[in-house]
């Protein structure tokens, strides 16, 4: 449910700023319409948690309703033509979006701790992230500076679409492992945000070591995902 979520998002995102890949969105009769993803191959599998086949940027994610998503480097034309389309599907342009100004409400969703099992039941680092309402005058643009908890320590921003963004909270990198907590912001509408907390780390121990203290219910690598929304009220 996940990735089909993730995906159907990604179709109403607006022309990115470094589209990588194009997804044609299709009925059983009506053809297709193609545009350009939002985000990066890259940050595709993070929302997802699929990764993409080896070449992705050059190839077309395909959306049918009632079947699971795929991959092909098949010609687009003939995508459209064959979910009852006529002639070639012409990637859409759209013009870029601007959050309304007003009362925003921060919605975080449960934890997904699936990728890392012995932090079930116990605090899960989100960076700060908690359900919130705040009234935010965006200016006219989007930058989700002015969603985060402004008790939170200092992000560092960096554009991965035309609407998306990524804040990188912890980036802790040393020799015997490491830690990190990233933020993913997109707006999906003048009225939706939706967006993640992902905290990770890993401990690089001999394997020997390792595997005892798996046994133990203490891996050596953790992975927590959690969503949330913000919509304008």
């Amino acid at each position: 449910m996940r990735i089909l979520f993730g995906l159907a998002a990604l179709f109403f995102l607006t022309f990115p700023a470094h589209a990588e890949f194009v997804i044609a969105k299709c009925s059983m009769a009506a053809g297709c319409q193609c545009k350009l993803a939002d985000l990066t191959v890259a940050d595709m599998e993070l929302i997802t948690g699929e990764k993409a086949p080896k070449g992705a940027k050059d190839q077309t994610l395909v959306m049918v309703p009632g079947r699971d998503p795929y991959w092909t480097a098949g010609d687009r034309t003939e995508i459209n033509v064959t979910y009852g389309g006529m002639g070639q599907c012409d990637v859409q342009l759209f013009n870029a979006m601007a959050p309304e100004d007003g009362n925003w409400t921060l919605q975080a969703a449960a934890t997904d701790l699936s990728a890392c099992p012995m932090l079930r039941g116990k605090s899960v680092n989100t960076g700060g992230l908690k359900s919130a309402t705040r009234n935010i005058q965006w200016g006219g643009k989007f930058h989700p500076s002015k969603l985060a908890d402004a008790g939170n320590v200092e992000q560092r921003w960096s554009k991965v679409g035309e609407n998306s963004w990524r804040g990188t909270m912890v980036d802790d990198q040393r020799a015997g492992g490491g830690a990190s907590v990233i933020h993913g912001y997109t707006l999906v509408s003048p009225r939706l945000i939706r967006g993640y907390s992902l905290f990770t780390f890993n401990i690089d121990v001999p394997a020997e070591e390792a595997a005892i203290l798996a046994s133990m219910g203490m891996p050596m690598n953790c992975r927590s995902y959690t969503p949330f929304t913000a919509r304008k009220n």
